[in-house]
């Protein structure tokens, strides 16, 4: 089985006392968060941020210094081989006032929701358990933190 990593950030802001997270509509349909290949001797982190530049327009004030997050799955690709998927996410905190420019070659839209729209939107269950330890995570360190 062909294995394939990316690296990726869980983009969220803070609005008038209210946290919302980032999730991109890829061109395949599919709703997740910004990520993609790290580039030769790019570091995870690197990958991440500049993935989120290239997809987003965006850029975090700054990124935790929490664990990465790590997903993996199995998916086919159209030519019926499976491929063993694993991406590592670092959470992202986003100046509340950027604007979103998505990569229209990669991004059909993108969705600013607060946890419990996010979730509902995430279409794989496992990028559902993915936010699930982000936000609580997210929720025991950061929730009520200014």
């Amino acid at each position: 089985m062909k294995t394939d990593y990316s690296c990726g950030v869980v983009p969220f802001r803070r609005v008038g006392g209210r946290v919302e997270f980032l999730l991109v509509q890829h061109k395949a349909g599919h709703w997740s968060f910004p990520k993609g290949h790290p580039e030769a001797e790019e570091s995870p982190l690197d990958a991440a941020r500049r993935e989120l530049a290239e997809e987003t327009g965006l850029r975090p004030l700054r990124v935790l210094p929490s664990p990465p997050f790590n997903e993996s799955y199995t998916f086919t690709k159209r030519s019926g081989k499976q491929v063993l998927k694993r991406v590592t996410y670092f959470l992202g905190e986003i100046p509340a006032d950027a604007a979103v420019r998505v990569q229209e070659k990669e991004i059909g839209d993108y969705q600013w929701a607060d946890a419990a729209k996010t979730r509902a939107r995430i279409t794989f269950i496992e990028s559902r358990a993915l936010f699930d330890q982000v936000f609580a995570y997210f929720d025991k360190h950061l929730l009520h933190a200014a």
